[in-house]
């Protein structure tokens, strides 16, 4: 009978220690786990940065759920309600065709999220991972190095209220990401024999960024090892030009800068006045970057490369009227020469078979090209009949 008992005893004991792993399984999947930062981790990114996290790093444990839901607030923060779908319409009139058949707010998110396994949720000021990340295992912490790297950044350069305008929020996003990158590639050079083959998540996301729209990949690509935000950091820092507390207190204002070029000669053009029974849907810039991006695509990387140097600044806006919606797009370029040859060029794009006709004409004006995308005739007319150098 005794040793019935002690059987019994037993069993009960292994039932409850099944339901508490259960329900800590449970906690860590659905709630939020909180740990610190290893202390090991915290100073070597404090040491290889320059700078000391004011309050104590934290990290929450959520599930994957969890993870993808603060990357969708962190967009609709950044961007607005229908900020995104704005901008995808405005992109696809441009040329970028993809966004016509491809969700921008998807792709961003599997941009922010596949391959990579944490996020920096900067309303809160902690880092999320899933409930699965093990730093003892040499790759998640060596993404953990990354994401403090990211948190630290933030904790003495918080993005303003009001956010910058996209191409500044570019730039300024490719070199934060940048600088985790680089911190990454030297602990993976350091454990090199574990490094050896490419991981699974590397796997991952370089099959994420080939299959993006060019627009999303572009921005994937900048923190890599020879994209342009990389390049530009790690020239800085070789050369002894910049420190990298400088460079995070005084980022780039425009992508412009991280392609080699001077932003203090940029020179953004005007927009004229909405007019009668039109409505203003969004009014950005397409920026140096994407402007290469997109001439890439049209024409050739050593053109694309060419006429991004020779930018000096755009602006473009989506607006509406009864007949539909429509896009006007104006570049100011440092030459005559510059303009009529973008002109040129985006007046190759050609909208896919199925696309409803609509009126569409790209002209240069002295140092600026005028690209208008309308959805009849007679909104284009309105448009060509404009001076556009007297606004600039």
């Amino acid at each position: 009978m005794k040793g019935a008992g002690t059987l019994a005893s037993l069993v009960a004991a292994a039932v409850i220690a099944g339901l508490l792993l259960s329900l800590l399984k449970q906690r860590r999947t659905g709630d939020q786990e909180k740990d610190a930062a290893p202390t090991g981790i915290q100073q070597y990114v404090e040491d290889t940065v320059g700078l000391r996290f004011k309050s104590a790093p934290e990290i929450r444990r959520v599930a994957r759920e969890v993870l993808l839901g603060a990357v969708g607030d962190t967009l609709t923060a950044q961007f607005g309600p229908g900020g995104l779908e704005r901008r995808a319409r405005a992109l696809e009139l441009l040329g970028f065709h993809e966004f016509a058949a491809r969700s921008m707010r998807e792709s961003l998110v599997g941009l922010h999220t596949i391959g990579v396994r944490g996020w920096l949720d900067e309303k809160e000021g902690h880092l999320l991972v899933p409930a699965d990340f093990d730093e003892s295992k040499i790759e998640d912490r060596v993404i953990l190095h990354g994401l403090l790297a990211h948190l630290l950044i933030h904790q003495h350069s918080p993005k303003v209220i009001g956010r910058p305008g996209d191409d500044e929020q570019m730039a300024q996003a490719g070199l934060r990401a940048a600088i985790a990158e680089s911190i990454k590639a030297r602990l993976r050079t350091e454990h090199r024999e574990q490094f050896e083959l490419p991981t699974s998540l590397v796997t991952e996301r370089e099959a994420l960024l080939s299959t993006l729209p060019i627009y999303l990949a572009a921005l994937g690509e900048l923190p890599q090892e020879r994209g342009a935000a990389r390049v530009y950091l790690e020239t800085r820092l070789r050369t002894r030009e910049r420190t990298l507390p400088d460079l995070i207190e005084n980022p780039p204002r425009s992508t412009f800068e991280l392609l080699r070029g001077n932003a203090d000669r940029l020179r953004p053009p005007l927009l004229p006045a909405p007019g009668p029974g039109e409505e203003a849907q969004l009014e950005e810039s397409l920026g140096a970057l994407q402007l290469q991006t997109l001439v890439e695509w049209l024409e050739s990387y050593e053109q694309a490369q060419v006429l991004a140097l020779l930018w000096r600044g755009d602006r473009y806006r989506l607006f509406a009227n009864a007949s539909g919606d429509h896009l006007l797009w104006i570049c100011q370029w440092e030459t005559e020469a510059a303009a009529r040859k973008a002109a040129e060029i985006l007046s190759r794009r050609q909208d896919p078979p199925d696309t409803a006709k609509r009126a569409f004409s790209v002209t240069a004006q002295g140092k600026i090209t005028v690209l208008a995308n309308c959805a009849e005739a007679e909104t284009l007319r309105s448009v060509q009949e404009q001076d556009f150098q007297d606004l600039q």
